[in-house]
């Protein structure tokens, strides 16, 4: 599969995600949602030439995974599953956004960080991230 099928893939199952599960469960999106993103922005830093690792990255997953384990919308280990699942998928936008130059990945990259910098400041974990 393509670097640009997988990208939309990717886009589209965090746009689909976002929009279906935003007024039911605050566990996994925005909270799990988050932490996947900046998990997976990590992973991708730490085997490319274009970024340099950032471990206040694993500092914003680890909090928002604290939220999400907090409100207590979903299990455990389904907020774990879910960000184990989406991991991969934010590294993958994160490449095709920065690599591949991807209008569409850079387009759903920045509408997340908005939803995280908007949902953090309301949860004591997550307030003082940069």
């Amino acid at each position: 599969m393509s670097l640009k099928a997988l990208t939309t893939a990717a886009a589209l199952g965090v746009l689909g995600v976002g929009a279906a599960q935003a007024d039911r469960d605050l566990s996994i999106y925005p909270a799990a949602q988050c932490a996947a993103l900046w998990l997976g922005y990590s992973d991708y830093a730490a085997r490319s030439h274009y970024l340099s690792v950032d471990p206040t990255d694993a500092t914003r997953a680890a909090a928002f995974r604290a939220v999400a384990l907090r409100l207590g919308t979903s299990p455990r280990a389904d907020i774990d599953r879910y960000i184990a699942d989406q991991r991969p998928l934010m590294e993958t936008m994160v490449e095709a956004m920065i690599f591949g130059r991807d209008r569409q990945s850079a387009d759903v990259f920045e509408a997340l960080v908005e939803t995280c910098k908007s949902f953090a400041k309301d949860h004591p974990e997550t307030r003082k991230l940069s």
